[in-house]
């Protein structure tokens, strides 16, 4: 509860920094992260007294909902970024083969209502490749007036790449942590691996947005 509520109050200043410095998140095509950060800290309060209120009923058809809204979210981040111009083609490519595959699964496959992994897996990879080819167009930048520009896109980027892959691994080990009933100091390591992530790339955010202001 008490990493749960610290994770619940760094997406909230999280989403007040982007608030506070939204004039500044245009010029470097972020501005997209204001409303998004907003819906995401909304949901997770509503699933939160949901699940209080109802916790034998699974939520797992908001985050199944979530996954592509937010691997779209991070796609178009990148893809408007103009030093990202080289790969928008990949990124636009990946996007459509996650959106296409998972439509088919909840269409043909499985159940929207029943928590899919695979899909979960995939939309970290599709969003940490798109950090990935990012980091790879900005340190291939001559000017460094416009290195300074994007600079505050790194750390976007350093939450994103450091978040994705280690709470997918958690995901991957998931029942088998569940299974084996592995904790830290008593605190389930299932549980408490994503909302440790979670405090560090909202906090990479937070700090994103600031640079936003000072780099200006």
């Amino acid at each position: 509860m008490v990493f749960y509520s610290f994770y619940v109050i760094c997406l909230l200043f999280s989403a007040v920094m982007a608030s506070a410095n939204r004039k500044f998140l245009k010029s470097r095509q972020i501005n997209l992260f204001l409303p998004y950060l907003w819906l995401v800290f909304v949901q997770e309060l509503l699933v939160y007294f949901y699940s209080l209120h109802n916790s034998e009923n699974s939520t797992a058809i908001v985050y199944n909902l979530y996954k592509p809204i937010t691997t779209t979210f991070f796609a178009l981040v990148f893809y408007r970024i103009p030093c990202n111009a080289p790969v928008r083609r990949l990124i636009l490519w990946m996007l459509i083969v996650y959106l296409a595959i998972t439509v088919t699964t909840f269409t043909l496959i499985q159940p929207i209502h029943v928590y899919n992994s695979y899909l979960s897996l995939a939309s970290g990879l599709v969003i940490t490749c798109c950090g990935i080819l990012f980091l790879f167009n900005y340190f291939n930048i001559d000017s460094f007036p416009e290195q300074q520009r994007w600079a505050p896109v790194i750390w976007i980027t350093i939450g994103i790449v450091s978040f994705y892959p280690v709470v997918n691994i958690s995901f991957a080990f998931y029942k088998h942590l569940l299974a084996y009933r592995a904790t830290i100091f008593g605190l389930k390591l299932y549980r408490i691996i994503p909302q440790l992530m979670s405090i560090f790339m909202y906090s990479c955010f937070a700090y994103a947005f600031y640079l936003c202001k000072k780099k200006n």
